[in-house]
């Protein structure tokens, strides 16, 4: 049956633009990342109002801002409310390519450190992964806190990597940043 139009099997046109759809790229970044410059600077806070009626009595919504606000002066490393953005609370979960998400981590905040030893003419070295937050923005982007020493038997520093993943590996990560934490800890 040749040629016959109902047939699922006949040849099937594909135009140009149909072709096109298919060909860009699924995961684009607008902008680009650039190393080390981190998407909060130059940002101020700001509260959105429009929030409180999400809220049952000003307590709470006033606790919700007091986080929100916390979050944004940490840049990232810890959790912001309503933002999309949450922890992986168990980096020891195996995932589908037998490696722990731990091992995932440690292995994008080593690119991190790489490029900031290249670029800085550092020898900051990861000693362990303190937490994990990830938040999807047309692919993962992964805010990485671990500790770190900055010569081979200098003490700890908590530092902080940014690096962008995208859905099954189909490009490589791209590294953000990675520096020490500029926050205070003890502040909060």
């Amino acid at each position: 049956m040749t040629g016959d139009q109902s047939s699922p099997m006949r040849n099937q046109d594909v135009d140009e633009e149909e072709e096109e759809r298919y060909s860009r790229d699924p995961y684009p970044l607008d902008p680009m990342p650039e190393w080390d410059v981190d998407s909060y600077e130059g940002r101020e806070y700001e509260s959105d109002p429009d929030h409180s009626e999400m809220f049952s009595d000003d307590e709470c919504y006033q606790q919700y801002r007091l986080n929100k606000r916390e979050a944004f002066h940490n840049k990232g490393f810890i959790y912001e409310p309503m933002s999309g953005c949450y922890p992986l609370d168990d980096l020891e979960e195996i995932g589908y390519d037998n490696t722990t998400t731990r091992e995932k981590k440690t292995k994008l905040a080593n690119l991190c450190i790489k490029k900031l030893n290249e670029t800085k003419g550092k020898t900051v070295e990861l000693v362990n992964i303190v937490r994990v937050f990830v938040r999807w923005v047309a692919a993962w982007k992964t805010s990485i806190t671990f500790m770190a020493r900055e010569s081979p038997n200098g003490p700890l520093v908590e530092y902080q990597a940014k690096v962008v993943t995208f859905p099954g590996d189909c490009k490589a990560p791209i590294p953000i940043l990675c520096r020490p934490n500029p926050i205070n800890p003890l502040l909060y």
